[in-house]
């Protein structure tokens, strides 16, 4: 009898290893769905329907569905969206565009966005923390508002470009090359260049950009969003085709760059990223 309690022993310690790993991985489960409840916003336009996509479901959302860090803001061919953040900031993402929440902490005024591709507009609330910034990060580079509105427009041929509608706005490659811009100025930003020297963007490139942006005519005008010198610039009936904004809530956060590390926006060498793996739709472009 004495010669089978090792064996017994041995037995009884392998059962509880294997009764233990089911935890331990229900653990990490819970600490990854942990960090994707961090509220980021709340989307508050959108043209002309919104889905929300959490892992194999996608079930419909109303215009006050709650955003997440690590969401992903998706539109189709066609489609608007417009998201509050929780420190005011407005966010109004045009047609086939792939915009990744990465973080918005309003206490500390701190939010970075990955745009994936397409077009953001944005208009930030006012910086007055220590370390706040507010910034729209690319596969090329990054683009900061100091304050207030910017659009930032990424193409998958790997053209950034960006416009400074309000306050001042500053530009970097991914080696740290920055120029600074004022309102009405506009730059560009391609693979292994710096940004281009800032020029005076024309009306015709500013109404194109304020237009594609915007969420609808009327709320667009009402929400700071889609207003140029007082105009409000409407989508046109061509809104109407079926097409989706998609919120893609996925179990990992998009790969992207590490948060500056002074005070203001884009400060220094950023280390370059490339994003990879970003959810689709119908509709979508590629990638």
């Amino acid at each position: 009898m004495n010669a089978r309690h090792p064996a017994i022993a041995v037995l009884a310690l392998a059962v509880s290893v294997a009764l233990a790993l089911p935890a331990d991985v229900a653990a990490q489960e819970q600490a990854a769905q942990a960090a994707q409840t961090q509220a980021a916003g709340k989307i508050t336009a959108v043209v002309p329907v919104v889905n929300v996509v959490r892992g194999a479901q996608q079930i419909p959302a109303s215009t006050s569905a709650q955003v997440f860090w690590g969401d992903t803001i998706n539109t189709g061919h066609l489609a608007r969206a417009r998201v509050t953040l929780d420190d005011g900031s407005l966010l109004s993402v045009g047609s086939d565009s792939n915009l990744t929440i990465a973080k918005h902490d309003a206490a500390e005024q701190q939010t970075d966005l990955d745009l994936n591709y397409g077009r953001v507009r944005a208009r930030a609330a006012k910086l007055v923390k220590p370390n706040s910034h507010f910034q729209i990060r690319t596969a090329v580079g990054v683009a900061g508002v100091v304050g207030t509105e910017m659009i930032v427009m990424f193409e998958t041929d790997g053209t950034m470009h960006v416009i400074c509608v309000e306050g001042a706005c500053r530009v970097c490659d991914n080696l740290g090359n920055c120029v600074l811009m004022k309102a009405g100025e506009e730059t560009g930003v391609r693979n292994n260049q710096p940004p281009s020297q800032p020029a005076n963007v024309t009306p015709m490139n500013m109404t194109q950009a304020v237009n594609s942006t915007a969420s609808t005519g009327a709320a667009a005008g009402a929400g700071g969003i889609g207003a140029v010198g007082g105009v409000a610039i409407g989508v046109g009936a061509a809104v109407a085709a079926t097409v989706a904004v998609v919120v893609v809530r996925v179990a990992t956060k998009t790969q992207s760059c590490s948060a500056p590390t002074s005070t203001g926006v884009m400060a220094g060498p950023q280390p370059a990223c490339v994003r990879t793996g970003v959810p689709r739709t119908n509709g979508q472009r590629p990638m």
